[in-house]
């Protein structure tokens, strides 16, 4: 919520729904003066010892006695150098978290913030860390277990007929009232049925969202119902109308072209994606991964699911009585949209918007729009800004 934010984080997000911005102005401002969070600013908020860089480096050596000392510094490099923007792989994100002795509540908190995805209490993998952390084991034993569990719990795993239909809470408050091995092993062995690793609630509004664009209400009657057929849309037109899919991912494919026949362009030729384009376009949907995602291959991802959340919106919702009494403000049209979204996000087990997220501050700056019309007017606007136009499929097969 606003009032959780820090001063820098609310004055970022103040001038994304300022309304005062044209869509140039707005890429501009993105650009050259939103403070995007670095990772070690992340991993700092949850340390506070006196050397985070050789914390990281020690734990790192112990967890991982078969990689070279210069490697794992290397890598702490790479996380806490000053400009980097960059991730880190959940996994990674859990192990962090035993390096710095988080509790369970702080990790949850941490894993979501350096990965966007909170931790997965239905996974039973992240099952077996959770419980780890509440135990005070160190990284290698919680391995060692998840390993344990994974031997055990193999053939129930294996079973063609799983029940994915435990909702997060209820999982949560019977995780944390285990207290042993004995009793991890227990549960596990008769719950790993009703649990999975997809999230459920994401799934469920993700195909919801999807059936919704794939089938148009643009006819009403019997006598329409094969026009109405007809205009059934596909993946592809899903991509194409409600994905941006002209715009980010044809700048991608030309990107990824430049840079594989690099030494033949100037760098004026090339098209190289700057920190910004790189951070917004980060796992953007594709045919591939949309299908993967509808066959429960691969997990909803959050940048999915707020891309179909503002496709799909019909924006705010007046009861009879107030339709005649009151025109909502677009501060009113703002603030509804805006928890809805945050609302949908927590349900799935994603994090809030984050005005010092690239991607996130777009969307804010978008959704500042007087209603559901205006919003994609203005993601087109603001895509075509920052990654140019092309149709869908132009040049890059």
């Amino acid at each position: 919520m606003q009032n959780e934010m820090t001063q820098l984080s609310k004055s970022i997000y103040e001038e994304a729904m300022s309304g005062h911005m044209t869509v140039q102005e707005a890429v501009n401002f993105l650009k050259r003066e939103a403070k995007i969070r670095s990772l070690k600013e992340k991993i700092e908020k949850y340390y506070h010892g006196q050397d985070l860089r050789q914390t990281l480096v020690s734990g790192l050596l112990h967890n991982h006695p078969d990689l070279s000392k210069d490697s794992i510094e290397r890598r702490v490099r790479g996380w806490l150098g000053k400009d980097s923007t960059r991730s880190v792989r959940k996994q990674d994100a859990i192990e962090i978290c035993f390096i710095l002795k988080l509790s369970v509540e702080e990790a949850d908190e941490f894993v979501t913030l350096v990965s966007e995805e909170a931790l997965h209490w239905r996974n039973p993998d992240e099952v077996v860390y959770i419980f780890a952390l509440k135990q005070g084991m160190d990284y290698r034993e919680a391995q060692e277990l998840n390993r344990r569990m994974e031997e055990i719990l193999s053939d129930v795993k294996e079973s063609k007929n799983l029940q994915e239909n435990s909702f997060t809470p209820i999982v949560r408050a019977e995780i944390s009232a285990l207290r042993t091995i004995e009793e991890l092993t227990d549960y596990l062995r008769h719950a790993v049925p009703r649990l999975g690793r997809c999230h459920n609630n994401a799934y469920k509004l993700f195909m919801e969202m999807i059936y919704t664009l794939e089938h148009p209400r643009l006819y009403e009657t019997v006598e329409q119902a094969e026009v109405f057929d007809s205009e059934r849309l596909t993946i592809r037109d899903i991509l194409k109308e409600y994905l941006y899919e002209g715009n980010v991912l044809y700048a991608k494919e030309i990107a990824r072209a430049d840079k594989e026949r690099d030494s033949k362009l100037s760098e004026e030729e090339r098209l190289v994606f700057t920190t910004i384009q790189d951070s917004v376009s980060a796992n953007w949907p594709d045919e591939t991964t949309i299908s993967k995602m509808k066959s429960r291959k691969m997990d909803v991802t959050r940048k999915v699911l707020i891309l179909l959340f503002l496709a799909t919106d019909q924006g705010l919702e007046l009861d009879e009585e107030d339709e005649y009494q009151y025109e909502p403000t677009t501060e009113d049209v703002f603030e509804d949209l805006y928890q809805r979204l945050n609302d949908m996000l927590l349900l799935c087990g994603y994090g809030r918007l984050d005005p010092r997220s690239p991607f996130d501050w777009l969307i804010l700056y978008c959704i500042c729009a007087q209603d559901m019309l205006d919003v994609d007017i203005r993601m087109r606007a603001v895509f075509k800004e920052m990654f140019g136009e092309r149709a869908a499929g132009e040049g890059g097969n």
